[in-house]
C-alpha cells in the first residue's frame, strides 16, 4: 500500500493497527473516534465537509452542497450506523459518506459507481478507501481477462489487484477492529410512477444535481452538443449561474461530417441560452485516437474513451482558461432515460395489453423477425443462468441488428485477438461469480448496468480532467437523477414513436419547445476512420512490445491486423480497439511493482 496523494482518502478502523496504517499513509486525519484515533484521513481535507454531534460524526466527500452546521443535524439524529441510510437519501450531488458512532464506522459510495469504495487488509486492520490503486499489490489476471470483454457486465468487473475487494455499489461496508461487514442502503426502484408523476421529479432531481455544482460568482461550463442530454443540462446550468450570479461558458465542436445535425440543434439552443459560446473547428482539437500510447497513470483500470481523452483534456483546459473548474456534460443521459430493448421482454409479463404497440414499432423500424422476437420473448432464464449461457458464446460474432436481443446485458463477446487464455479465464469468472440481479426486470437490471458501466469511465474522466483544469461532471450519474429515471413505469419511459419522451416531458418547463423537437441522435464514424488515419503511429507504438502479448492475453498476429486494418464497420472495430488502447495503456502506466508499496 502507498501513501496517499492528490484527492485520495482511506477509512480506517479504531485501534493501534488503524493507527499505524493511517501513520504511514500520510495525510491529514479529518475524522477521529471518541478514542482520538484517526477514522478518515485525506490529503485533500478542504474537500470534506465533515461534523459532530455528540458520540456521532459524519462526512461527505465530494460534490454535495450540505454545510457543517446541515451536516450536524444529521448527525445528531444518528442513534446507530443504519441511519446514515436517510442521510444519503436527504443530500444531492455525488459523494462518498463516511458516518461514525462511538468506535465505528461506515463507509459508502454511489449507487452508481460514479464513486466506490474498495477495502483490504493492511498489517492488523481492515482499511477502506475510494482507490483500488491506493493499495496495489500483484495482479488478478483473472479479473484482466475480463475486462478484455468487449462490454464488461459490472456483475464480473472486481478489482485488479489480489487481495483487494470492492464494495457493490448500493451497499456500504462497515468497519471495526474485527474486519468489514456490507449492508444495502440503495435499491432499484420498482418502475410504477406514471410519466405525468415521474417527470416532475426528474425535473427536480435534475436541478438539484446540476445546482450542487454551480457554485456562487463562479464560471461553470457545460458541454452543448446539441443532444438531448447535454441541451437539458446546459439550460439548467443556465438557470443555476442566473440564481447564483455565477456566469454560463458552453462549448461547441465543430464535426467534419455533413450527415451530423448536432451543430444545427446546438446553434438552436444557444440562441436562448446566456453566458458565452466557445465554438472551435474540429481541426483545432486533438483528433481521436491521439496520444493513446503515452501511458496515463493513475487509474484503477483500464478506461474506455482513451481513445478521446487527448480532446477531452484539451477542452477542459480551455474551459479552464476561461475560470471554470466544473465542466458539466449529458453522459449517462442515455444510460438512464433510454430503454433497452429488453423492455419488451418485462412487458410481455407486466403489462401485455401495452406490449404489441411497442413490439410493432420496434420490429417495423429494425425488420426483426416476428418468429425471433416470439422465441426472445419465451426465454424465462433468470440472471444467473442466462450470464452462464453467455459462457459458449464468447468467441461468436455479436447478433445481427436484424435479430431481437431481449437479454439480460448486450452478449458477452471478446475481440477477435484474444488468446484461448482469455476465455478459460473469463469461463473461471463466470462459473463462480455470484450473480444477482440489480431487479427482476430485464430493463431495469440493464439500465442500472449500463449506468454502472459509464460510470466507471467517467470516474477516471472526472480525475484526468481536474488535472487539466474544468473537471468533467455528469449530473445524470447522480443517485437521485438515476432513481427518479427508474421510478417511471416501462411503457411510458418508451413511446412508439417518440425519443425519451422521460426527458422531453421532465424538460418542458425548462426548455423552449423548438429545442425539444429533436428525434436524431448522431453517430462519429468520421471521427473514428479520420482517428485511424491520423494517429495509426500510436496504435502501431502500443503494438510495440505489447504487454496484452506478453502476458499471453492477446495474439500478435490477430492483434496487429486489428491495428492496421480499416474496418468497413465502425462499431465492432471500435470496441476492439477501445478494449485494446484501454488495458495495454493501463498495463503500461503500472509501477513496476504492480504499485505495491508496504506501509504496515
Amino acid at each position: 500500500m502507498r501513501r496517499l496523494s492528490g484527492a485520495e482518502f482511506a477509512v480506517l478502523p479504531d485501534g493501534a493497527a488503524g493507527q499505524a496504517v493511517a501513520d504511514a499513509l500520510g495525510g491529514a486525519a479529518v475524522l477521529e473516534y471518541v478514542s482520538g484515533r484517526p477514522c478518515l484521513v485525506t490529503t485533500s481535507p478542504h474537500e470534506v465537509t465533515h461534523a459532530q454531534a455528540g458520540r456521532a460524526r459524519l462526512a461527505v466527500i465530494g460534490v454535495c452542497p450540505v454545510t457543517a452546521g446541515r451536516l450536524a443535524e444529521l448527525a445528531a439524529r444518528l442513534r446507530c450506523l443504519e441511519d446514515a441510510d436517510a442521510v444519503a437519501a436527504a443530500l444531492p450531488g455525488s459523494f462518498h459518506l463516511v458516518a461514525v458512532l462511538d468506535g465505528r464506522v461506515r463507509v459508502q459510495g454511489t449507487a452508481s459507481g460514479l464513486r466506490r469504495v474498495y477495502y483490504a487488509r493492511v498489517g492488523g486492520a481492515v482499511v477502506a478507501s475510494g482507490r483500488a490503486s491506493l493499495f496495489g499489490g500483484p495482479l488478478d489476471h483473472q479479473a484482466l481477462a475480463v475486462r478484455l470483454l468487449a462490454k464488461t457486465p459490472p456483475v464480473l468487473a472486481g478489482p485488479l489487484w489480489e487481495g483487494v475487494t470492492m464494495v457493490p455499489p448500493g451497499d456500504a461496508a462497515h468497519l471495526d477492529r474485527y474486519g468489514v461487514r456490507l449492508r444495502t442502503w440503495w435499491r432499484t426502484p420498482e418502475p410504477d410512477l406514471p410519466l405525468a408523476e415521474g417527470a416532475p421529479a426528474l425535473t427536480a432531481a435534475l436541478e438539484a444535481a446540476v445546482d450542487a455544482r454551480v457554485g456562487q460568482d463562479a464560471v461553470v461550463a457545460g458541454d452543448l452538443s446539441g443532444g438531448l442530454d447535454s441541451t437539458p443540462v446546459s439550460f439548467l446550468a443556465a438557470s443555476a449561474a442566473g440564481r447564483r450570479s455565477a456566469k454560463l461558458v458552453t462549448f461547441g465542436l465543430g464535426v467534419d461530417d455533413p450527415a451530423h445535425d448536432d451543430e444545427r440543434w446546438a446553434a438552436l439552443a444557444r440562441e436562448h441560452l446566456p453566458g458565452e459560446h466557445l465554438l472551435i473547428r474540429h481541426d483545432e482539437l486533438p483528433g481521436w485516437f491521439a496520444g493513446v500510447a503515452r501511458p496515463v497513470a493513475g487509474l484503477d483500470e483500464p478506461m474506455r474513451w482513451l481513445r478521446v481523452l487527448d480532446r477531452e483534456l484539451a477542452t477542459s483546459g480551455r474551459l479552464a482558461e476561461r475560470g471554470a473548474a466544473v465542466r458539466l456534460t449529458g453522459h449517462g443521459g442515455d444510460e438512464v432515460a433510454l430503454l433497452p430493448v429488453c423492455y419488451l421482454h418485462d412487458l410481455a409479463r407486466r403489462r401485455p395489453s401495452a406490449l404489441w404497440p411497442h413490439l410493432r414499432d420496434r420490429r417495423s423500424r429494425a425488420r426483426w423477425p416476428l418468429a425471433s422476437c416470439a422465441r426472445e420473448l419465451a426465454d424465462r432464464r433468470p440472471y444467473a443462468a442466462w450470464l452462464a449461457g453467455q459462457s459458449g458464446l464468447l468467441g461468436a460474432p455479436p447478433p445481427a441488428a436484424s435479430q431481437p436481443d431481449f437479454g439480460w446485458e448486450p452478449p458477452l463477446r471478446l475481440p477477435s485477438w484474444t488468446t484461448p487464455e482469455v476465455a478459460d479465464a473469463v469461463r473461471r469468472r463466470l462459473a463462480t461469480v455470484r450473480a444477482v440481479a440489480g431487479s427482476p426486470l430485464r430493463a431495469q437490471h440493464q439500465a442500472l448496468s449500463n449506468t454502472r458501466a459509464a460510470a466507471a469511465v467517467l470516474d477516471g474522466m472526472q480525475t484526468l480532467t481536474a488535472r487539466a483544469g474544468a473537471a468533467v461532471h455528469a449530473p445524470f450519474l447522480d443517485d437521485h437523477v438515476i432513481a427518479a429515471c427508474l421510478a417511471v413505469r416501462l411503457d411510458e419511459r418508451a413511446a412508439p414513436g417518440v425519443y425519451k419522451p422521460l426527458t422531453r416531458a421532465a424538460m418542458r418547463p425548462v426548455m423552449p419547445p423548438e429545442c425539444l423537437l429533436r428525434t436524431t441522435k448522431a453517430a462519429f464514424p468520421a471521427d473514428f476512420y479520420q482517428g485511424l488515419r491520423r494517429h495509426r503511429d500510436q496504435l502501431l507504438a502500443l503494438l510495440d512490445g505489447s504487454l496484452l502479448v506478453e502476458r499471453g492475453l492477446a495474439d500478435a498476429g490477430a492483434l496487429h491486423r486489428a491495428c492496421v486494418g480499416t474496418p468497413a464497420d465502425a462499431g465492432p472495430s471500435m470496441l476492439a480497439l477501445d478494449v485494446f488502447v484501454a488495458a495495454e495503456n493501463w498495463l503500461r502506466a503500472l509501477p513496476a511493482d504492480g504499485g505495491s508499496r508496504a506501509t504496515a
